[in-house]
């Protein structure tokens, strides 16, 4: 477990995702922990690995914490709104829809060239609306979908916003992690954080997520690119046989 921590942490630190994609699958494939319980050992975790890797990106001035403030309260609204609907909406048309989304999603990424009016310091977050839609949606789909918001907000804040990658996936990490304190913190009221395993996940993703957070801080973009675009064709690859199984 501390070893798939790190894993998690590692990854997630490094693009800004959190990890919930690769420690939900470990925990219910690997140690047949129920989903209700992975979910919440994920999002403890995340919100330990999600700070720490942010404190990187901090360093470097790579986080826009007006922006992820924003982001973490809209999508909060958002992730609440999708469970309120998730009944009413065909799961399978969603999945298949949204691995669509994420391969076009893929190829915006790797063929945008980032130029001299690409933001690469955290001077002024965008307009208030704009921010509102992008975090009210990436709090529906993920709670849709149960994938992590940072799928969908690092996309989203560099291709939309036209923020520059690195500043993206610091900007992702930091609202990661507050977005997932407050979901962890829900959890753990009602009792349903499996605090012994939480406890041995959190610390490889704490270690993991200080190297991950380190080494994105430091990594060339194209790297990024490259690494975020696989795991993004993984997503959507798995989404759409999901979809129409």
């Amino acid at each position: 477990m501390i070893m798939g921590g790190a894993a998690a942490g590692l990854i997630g630190g490094f693009l800004g995702l959190g990890g919930g994609i690769v420690l939900v699958p470990l925990l219910t494939l690997v140690f047949k922990v129920p989903m209700h319980e992975a979910v919440a050992i994920s999002l403890a975790t995340i919100m330990a690995s999600g700070l720490v890797s942010s404190t990187k990106y901090l360093e470097k001035g790579l986080v826009d914490y007006r922006l992820a403030v924003l982001l973490s309260i809209f999508a909060a609204v958002g992730a609440v709104t999708g469970s309120a609907l998730a009944p009413l909406m065909p799961e399978k048309f969603l999945q298949t829809a949204f691995s669509i989304v994420l391969l076009y999603t893929t190829y915006s990424i790797l063929s945008k060239k980032d130029g001299a009016n690409t933001r690469n310091q955290s001077d002024r977050p965008p307009r208030l609306i704009p921010v509102a839609l992008v975090a009210l949606l990436a709090g529906m789909v993920s709670s849709l979908l149960g994938v992590g918001g940072g799928v969908l907000i690092v996309p989203a804040v560099y291709l939309i916003f036209n923020y520059s990658l690195d500043l993206s996936r610091g900007t992702s990490a930091f609202t990661i992690g507050i977005i997932a304190t407050a979901g962890s913190v829900a959890y753990f009221a009602r009792g349903a954080l499996n605090m012994e395993y939480t406890g041995q996940i959190m610390l490889g993703t704490i270690a993991g997520g200080w190297l991950g957070g380190w080494l994105g801080a430091r990594a060339k973009s194209r790297l990024v690119k490259v690494v975020f675009s696989i795991i993004l064709i993984y997503l959507a690859t798995r989404m759409f046989l999901q979809g129409i199984s």
